[in-house]
């Protein structure tokens, strides 16, 4: 076939287009779009479970084609009657039936005045959300965090109504887990919070609640940031790495609001004294819960609350009952505050044994370097911080220990030769190798800057100044090779050609 007759079929195939869709077009923008939305969902959302393309192909090509051009154009209203067509009577056409149906009724809700019409078109939304899950399985819990929030946002001024969303996007947390958006997190700790105003739940319920949202986030926070470093390291990036970066980004920021707003609600109600009071007042009921006894943990650890009775007798009933790799970890953490190294060390390496998930495994061994720097064993406290760096990239806490190994024994590395200047110059110059770290530490992790800052700051004007540097090893030498129980080449900061 030559190039000529190709071109002949192409315009013939595309006028055919225009003369058999373009008719259907023009009457679409003609039809009442009150039909639509007004259309009760209930009664087609067990439609006859037919095909693919339901019981007329034709039709539903054409009622695809339509509705995909006037949606292209944002023109919904057009769009509106062959998406319906195919709602009810092609079903499992495409996914977008459904991800394009919520864009437009969330548009509709929008435009919609009267306020009977706009409850119809709210309970229209919810049906969309329930037929992709019926037709669509596999994301039910994405799904139900969409409609969770959506009946939230439309209608959180009705008690009922708020129940219900609550208990939607408790199911959908409870499915997803860590792989909740942050958007869904963020309903359901506010629907909860105002459920706890209207005294339908309690404080203690709320604060189990971010105990666990807490805990989520701080997963999907290391787990975004993971994805995102590593696309950074690529030299070129497509179009669809470029969106994954973008929409990360936006989520990091709404996870981190999230927390902010957690914490400024429930800021009066998580001190020591209060979990402490609270925890030992519910530990005989409580102990056989599971679920209760791991929020309890992290929330008394993450306030920094373990030197208290009530710590020790929840991680050893939780380590007891279910000895996980979280369990091992909660108890490996009071050993060490409890500075039993020896126990931490065992502790800590069960939960590095036993867990599966990387970014997990990670802070687990984060936390064995740390016991083993306490007992000043720097070697083994390196290995494994640069061992925890290696299972979760773009982290910048394992670099900033070995920068606190550096700068605390940069005095023991250095030399007594009794040559003042050569031995001060020595003993200082180990900060140089920490600072080199921290700057490290916060260049491949934004979350480590403000810490990395503070110590730069500290140890600056302790390492070696322009005038000792000089005296020692001269201005034109760029490099400095540090040999103690570490080795370590660094930059001269003060190198000028």
């Amino acid at each position: 076939m030559n190039r000529f007759t190709k071109i002949i079929i192409n315009m013939r195939q595309y006028y055919l287009i225009i003369i058999v869709f373009l008719p259907l077009l023009v009457g679409a923008q003609e039809n009442d779009l009150s039909s639509v939305n007004e259309f009760q969902f209930s009664s087609v959302l067990n439609p006859v479970n037919v095909g693919k393309h339901g019981l007329d192909t034709v039709k539903c090509e054409e009622s695809l084609t339509i509705y995909n051009e006037f949606y292209k154009q944002k023109n919904y209203d057009s769009a509106a009657k062959s998406w319906l067509y195919l709602f009810q009577n092609a079903p499992k056409r495409t996914k977008n039936i459904y991800i394009h149906g919520a864009t437009m009724y969330k548009n509709f809700i929008k435009s919609e005045n009267d306020s009977l019409k706009r409850e119809l078109l709210i309970d229209n939304l919810l049906s969309i959300y329930d037929q992709r899950n019926k037709f669509y399985p596999g994301q039910e819990g994405k799904v139900l965090g969409l409609k969770g929030s959506d009946l939230y946002k439309y209608r959180k001024t009705n008690i009922s109504s708020l129940e219900q969303a609550y208990n939607i996007l408790s199911e959908s947390t409870s499915i997803d887990k860590e792989k909740s958006s942050a958007r869904a997190l963020n309903y359901y700790f506010v629907s909860a919070a105002k459920l706890t105003s209207k005294k339908i739940l309690n404080k203690e319920d709320l604060i189990g609640l971010f105990s666990d949202v807490s805990t989520i986030i701080d997963y999907k926070e290391a787990e975004i940031s993971q994805i995102n470093f590593d696309l950074q390291q690529k030299e070129s990036l497509n179009r669809k790495e470029e969106k994954i970066i973008s929409n990360n980004v936006k989520e990091l920021k709404t996870l981190n609001d999230v927390r902010a707003n957690m914490e400024k609600t429930l800021a009066p109600h998580v001190t020591c004294d209060k979990l402490i009071a609270l925890y030992e007042a519910k530990f005989e009921e409580k102990q056989i819960d599971f679920n209760w006894l791991e929020r309890a943990a992290q929330l008394l650890k993450k306030g920094d609350c373990i030197d208290s009775e009530i710590y020790f007798k929840i991680a050893a009933k939780l380590y007891e009952s279910n000895p996980t790799p979280k369990s091992a970890f909660y108890m490996g953490y009071l050993s060490l505050k409890q500075e039993d190294y020896s126990s931490a060390i065992s502790y800590f390496t069960q939960a590095v044994t036993d867990e599966e998930n990387n970014i997990k495994k990670a802070d687990y061994l984060l936390y064995v370097a740390k016991t083993y720097a306490a007992m000043g064993m720097n070697n083994k406290a390196k290995k494994n911080a640069l061992e925890a760096k290696n299972n979760r990239s773009g982290w910048g806490a394992p670099f900033i220990l070995i920068g606190d190994l550096y700068a605390q024994t940069s005095r023991d590395c250095g030399q007594n030769t009794g040559n003042l200047t050569n031995d001060e110059f020595s003993k200082r110059v180990g900060y140089w190798a920490a600072i080199e770290k921290y700057q490290y530490a916060k260049m491949i992790d934004l979350s480590c800057a403000q810490e990395s800052d503070q110590k730069i700051k500290k140890y600056i004007n302790q390492a070696p100044d322009r005038t000792s540097t000089f005296q020692m090893i001269g201005l034109d030498q760029s490099m400095y090779k540090i040999e103690c129980w570490y080795v370590e080449t660094v930059k001269n900061p003060h190198f000028s050609e």
